[in-house]
């Protein structure tokens, strides 16, 4: 019997999911302007012999960005790497504390994430750190912000699996995917 969700839960829910999809959309259109930019870059390259400069510095930067940015909602879809050796063959009662376990310890890395960034996106702010040398320099400390926000945010996302985890962990109850072959 499931147990019924209050309002407040509900809420908190629906706002967490939507901030995640939200990121997941921003995610999505850098992924895409940055694939625009390759093309123009190699484009640009081979027809005219005028490359976008740049363009290693911005990918650089922006794989770990859009990575960050998808995580939230990842960790909301439990899409997160599992191993199922074990956690097929426990109770509903049991696949609850495995998830609290292993959503504890994301909430946790994810605070050390957010708290250890912090002095560095700090410094990088007051010195305005820039990344490249020659031409192009690309700013970084936008970047060092994005791991800060990012760790805090999972913080709240692992946060909220936890509990779901522990007040309702019949949600969590999957049947395993059926084999091809059957």
């Amino acid at each position: 019997m499931a147990t019924p969700i209050t309002h407040w839960e509900d809420k908190a829910e629906k706002f967490v999911e939507s901030f995640a999809k939200f990121l997941n959309i921003i995610s999505a259109v850098w992924l895409a302007s940055i694939a625009i930019l390759i093309l123009y870059d190699v484009v640009g390259r081979e027809a005219f012999g005028t490359p976008f400069h740049g363009t290693n510095e911005i990918v650089s930067n922006s794989v770990l960005s859009v990575l960050l940015l998808q995580l939230p909602l990842s960790i909301l879809n439990k899409s997160s790497l599992r191993t199922t050796l074990l956690y097929g063959k426990v109770s509903t009662r049991g696949k609850g504390y495995i998830d609290v376990i292993s959503y504890f310890l994301a909430a946790f890395l994810f605070l050390a994430i957010a708290i250890g960034g912090w002095p560095n996106m700090i410094e990088a702010w007051d010195i305005l750190e820039q990344e490249g040398s020659g031409i192009v320099e690309i700013p970084v400390y936008p970047i060092r912000s994005l791991v800060v926000f990012i760790g805090a945010v999972g913080t709240i996302a692992c946060s909220l699996m936890v509990y779901h985890a522990l007040a309702r962990p019949e949600d969590f109850d999957v049947p395993p995917i059926e084999s091809m072959d059957e």
